[in-house]
């Protein structure tokens, strides 16, 4: 996909969901309902639901009573919101927005924002990593 072109998204909802199942299976090695509803504090009916919706888009295999487990589509999306995130937060982090307030603005921003935006942020994040007396002095100039 061309830089700038805007990807099919799904709703931020259904990406927190596929990337909630993704760290699941990373930690505990199984992803459920239950699990499911109460990482992402809602209740099991509303996590039945968005499980249908996302196993007959195909992103994930559900069993009943037995788990879930990621399509190699659905895992590339978890792969991508988590991959924003973690661009998104280093870059919050980097001009000193702290705690809570920055994590709440990335759990904001990294489903609306496009590929080329990330892509820049990303870049900017690099060079700043390899520049820290640039780092430094954006850092004093933002907290003034």
């Amino acid at each position: 996909m061309p830089r700038g072109t805007r990807r099919k998204q799904e709703t931020p909802r259904a990406e927190d969901y596929l990337e909630t199942v993704y760290h699941l299976i990373e930690d505990k090695g199984y992803a459920n309902t239950v699990e499911l509803s109460d990482k992402l504090k809602v209740k099991p009916p509303t996590v039945s639901s968005m499980i249908g919706k996302l196993a007959s888009r195909g992103y994930l295999l559900h069993e009943p009573y037995r788990g879930m487990k990621l399509t190699e589509s659905g895992e590339k999306i978890a792969r991508s919101v988590i991959r924003r995130h973690e661009i998104i937060s280093e870059f919050l982090s980097m001009i000193g927005v702290e705690g809570d307030i920055a994590y709440e603005d990335t759990e904001g921003i990294e489903h609306h924002v496009q590929p080329t935006t990330i892509y820049r942020i990303e870049r900017l994040v690099e060079f700043l990593r390899r520049n820290p007396a640039h780092l430094a002095e954006i850092k004093k100039y933002v907290s003034t």
